[in-house]
């Protein structure tokens, strides 16, 4: 693959927090309050990389809890129409935060078309000014391991708890692309971890918890870098310095937030210095793709007996009623009464398979990475990289607002994020059948088929 160490690249950012006021999204307790400061701001971030035969793959990162497709689409239509970049060529992930605005997709009802065009035009700003600023150069893969997450899965007493798990399975690896120019100066650095950003304290201030600390602390010391965040298969792991010995979760606080980032920048100086770095050739492909995960749907009764532990009475319909920062238990009972009126108002419209949105980028025949949407399990991961192990593979997660992504060892698990309560948060029909590894399986490996044929 000689002929394909030719690679240009470009990269930009641009903030995305609210110059308006909105809501907060991330937690149930929250549902409805609007924010009540910033603690620092929000971005989104782009990479584009070009190859030798001019083809042109473009990766968003956005610090946002996630968004609902009309985002990407918007994007994947513009690219088009203004660069000729095929549409299928842009692939957008979402840092996750718990402690962003609310927008389509997970949120329904607070959500504001104001900020959503505000959100457009700025990722559009980002998309151009990423694609304006190309230069030649080299693109180097590293990975370096840290005590950063830990599993939130439990086996306790028979069932799944959500709870510190020590010995539980956890993707302790930073995975790390880091693109020179041709003076050999690092001029981006795309990093893929998998934990979720859900670990401070302060619910209702905005914030881009660890990943966004990560991404300033790295530009600090690199002067001329912009640092990218992309989510990893993350669902269920949450930072480590959130842990108590009581086997307990509990809001950390902004200095924890930055220590945590300072540690994973320390290890990064040091590999940069002495550690090793693989030249990866550059022969790029890249598709996006669904795979239908079947459902077993519950009965409406279910989803009335879930809406009466809520409303006042059968017949009461949620109506949008503005949260409370002093009381959280109506913010609480709120959300999940709207979720349960959501799924009885649209029992029969709503599908028995939940469509999930999937991409593949091709960076050489022998490095892919692999997007899934909503919240895909660290076990998928694992799946996947044993089902291809001749290729090496990142893993990119939260490319829309679906739901929690099991793999059947933890749908037969069971636990939040096999099923159970995370169903209702995100108004399924039902919870998984099992056989979703080989549907993930088949799915990525047709993609893969149609870019190595083309």
């Amino acid at each position: 693959m000689s002929t394909y160490n030719k690679l240009t690249f470009g990269a930009a950012k641009d903030i995305i927090t609210p110059c308006i006021p909105a809501t907060m999204i991330g937690f149930a307790s929250m549902f409805g309050v609007p924010f009540t400061d910033i603690h620092d701001d929000l971005y989104v971030r782009t990479l584009a990389l070009r190859d030798a035969d001019g083809e042109t793959v473009i990766l968003m990162g956005f610090d946002l809890l996630f968004h609902d497709d009309s985002l990407p689409n918007a994007l994947r239509k513009y690219i088009n129409e203004k660069y000729g970049i095929s549409e299928s060529n842009l692939h957008v992930s979402y840092t996750h935060t718990h402690f962003g605005p609310a927008v389509k997709g997970y949120d329904f009802t607070w959500y504001t078309d104001e900020y959503e065009e505000f959100l457009i035009d700025r990722a559009k700003a980002s998309i151009d000014r990423a694609l304006v600023s190309m230069r030649s150069g080299t693109l180097k893969y590293a990975s370096i391991k840290g005590e950063w997450n830990i599993s939130r899965r439990l086996p306790l007493n028979g069932i799944i708890d959500f709870k510190p798990s020590p010995d539980g399975e956890c993707d302790k690896n930073l995975y790390l692309l880091k693109l020179e120019d041709e003076q050999g100066k690092m001029r981006a650095l795309a990093m893929n971890f998998a934990c979720h950003p859900s670990n401070l304290g302060a619910y209702s201030v905005l914030s881009s918890e660890y990943p966004g600390r990560l991404c300033q602390r790295v530009e600090s010391e690199f002067y001329g870098t912009t640092a990218l965040f992309f989510q990893g298969f993350g669902s269920d792991a949450k930072l480590r310095i959130g842990a108590t010995a009581a086997l307990r979760f509990s809001g950390i606080s902004y200095d924890d937030c930055d220590e945590v980032a300072l540690s994973m920048v320390q290890r990064i100086k040091n590999h940069l210095i002495s550690g090793d770095w693989q030249t990866l050739p550059v022969k790029l492909g890249s598709e996006v793709f669904k795979i239908e995960l079947p459902l077993e749907p519950n009965p409406p009764q279910y989803y009335l007996d879930a809406k009466l532990n809520y409303a006042e009475s059968a017949d009461a319909h949620f109506a949008a009623i503005p949260g409370d920062l002093n009381n959280t238990g109506k913010n609480i009972r709120q959300f999940h009464w709207a979720r349960a009126d959501y799924v009885l108002d649209n029992y029969d419209a709503l599908p028995d398979a939940l469509p999930l949105n999937c991409g593949v980028v091709r960076i050489n025949p022998d490095f892919y990475i692999f997007s899934m949407g909503g919240e895909p399990g660290i076990n998928i991961a694992s799946v996947l990289r044993e089902a291809f192990p001749e290729k090496q593979l990142l893993c990119f997660g939260y490319n829309d607002a679906i739901a929690y992504v099991p793999s059947d060892k933890m749908i037969s698990e069971g636990g939040y994020e096999a099923g159970g309560r995370s169903i209702d948060e995100y108004r399924l029909k039902g919870e998984y059948k099992p056989g979703v590894d080989e549907l993930y399986k088949k799915g990525y490996y047709d993609a893969i088929t149609r870019i190595e044929n083309r």
